[in-house]
């Protein structure tokens, strides 16, 4: 089988597993002999996978299967749109991506499945320690809780993003701010099943204001998923580690593992606070988050959590029915990100600043 005898699409039903086995061992014959479709076919992998991590977002397994379906067939024609595109850059792609295709949804969509990707089901298990015991109370108990956010996802060509993260809760209404290195700001309040906010982005002078409604009670799709993780660590930990020397100081070590994560909590003994938290993903290899800066019940002033844009900052507005997203829009959305990761990246897993700044840069 000769390199012109294989199509994109041939490919694209090789990884999916659809091509009879005689046609499924020409193209695994052809792929020894050409490096090409092997990088072709080890990039439309890696959206494939990307798209299962995604998978918590549709209530229903035969919709995770179309999603993924879809995230290669656009890859798969990518090459096509690209010589016509010529010197377009691929976010702005993506950008015109979302302005023409129901930007309202799709950015609704970015906005809850990214940052409620890792969910609650991070924690759990059985062991013990009064020190991590401790440390948990405390998080169960905060009123406010801030910390920064490292997130590396062992892909070459995407950077390694880092965030400070700011929870509030008074009474019946939550608060939280997320803000880049490099400023880009989103801050967000909800009332039971409404939330609205304001994303900031500074390298266009441009802000978006929007509304959700009838937002899902699903804690995997919370925007406040992490937040809520941390809140509710479990008294117990599966391992306990000790005391080792972590950033010039003794911590205690604890470790916490689930099927598709391992995390392991560092705690200082004297203040019975968390000092470093790190998460990894064994199913990907590379990607981990790393959160330290903890700080419990500081004064946060009402202020740092403001849904007024700054002055001279021109509006985008976005408002959606939550409840009107459906597998249309998720394929969309995960359509629309395959055209921005023409080179094999994907997502990072990350809140709406670094959303906002994705779609505006």
């Amino acid at each position: 089988m000769s390199p012109h005898d294989v199509t994109n699409e041939q490919l694209v039903e090789f990884v999916l597993g659809e091509l009879p086995a005689e046609k499924a061992g020409g193209i695994e014959t052809h792929l020894r002999q050409c490096e090409s479709c092997r990088r072709e076919v080890k990039r439309l992998q890696s959206l494939l996978d990307c798209a299962g991590r995604m998978s918590t977002v549709p209530e229903n397994e035969h919709i995770v299967q179309s999603a993924n379906h879809e995230v290669l067939r656009a890859a798969g024609t990518e090459d096509k749109d690209q010589s016509r595109r010529g010197l377009e850059s691929s976010a702005a792609v993506f950008w015109r991506t979302i302005m023409s295709n129901r930007m309202t949804k799709l950015a609704v969509a970015a906005a809850v499945v990214m940052a409620g990707t890792l969910g609650l089901s991070l924690f759990g298990g059985g062991g013990a320690g009064k020190v991590y015991a401790r440390a948990v109370s405390q998080l169960h108990k905060a009123q406010t809780l801030t910390y920064s956010m490292i997130t590396k996802t062992g892909m070459e060509n995407m950077p390694t993003v880092r965030m400070d993260i700011a929870f509030k809760e008074m009474g019946g209404t939550r608060f939280i701010r997320t803000a880049t290195a490099d400023g880009y700001i989103t801050v967000a309040q909800t009332i039971g099943n409404k939330i609205k906010g304001i994303s900031i982005v500074p390298v266009a002078k441009n802000y978006a204001e929007f509304e959700m409604e009838n937002v899902p009670d699903d804690p995997a799709k919370d925007p406040w998923a992490m937040v809520d993780a941390l809140r509710a660590l479990p008294a117990q930990a599966d391992e306990e580690l000790g005391r080792r020397e972590v950033d010039g100081r003794t911590l205690e070590g604890f470790r916490v593992r689930e099927v598709d994560t391992v995390m392991t909590v560092w705690i200082d003994p004297a203040s019975g606070r968390p000092v470093r938290v790190e998460l990894e993903i064994p199913s990907a290899p590379g990607m981990n988050v790393i959160m330290s800066d903890f700080q419990l019940d500081a004064d946060l002033a009402d202020s740092f959590f403001s849904l007024e844009p700054p002055e001279g900052y021109v509006p985008i507005e976005i408002r959606a029915d939550v409840a009107d997203i459906g597998e249309r829009d998720f394929v969309e959305f995960l359509r629309a990100w395959s055209q921005w990761t023409v080179d094999g990246t994907f997502p990072p897993m990350v809140a709406g600043s670094e959303i906002a700044k994705v779609v505006i840069e």
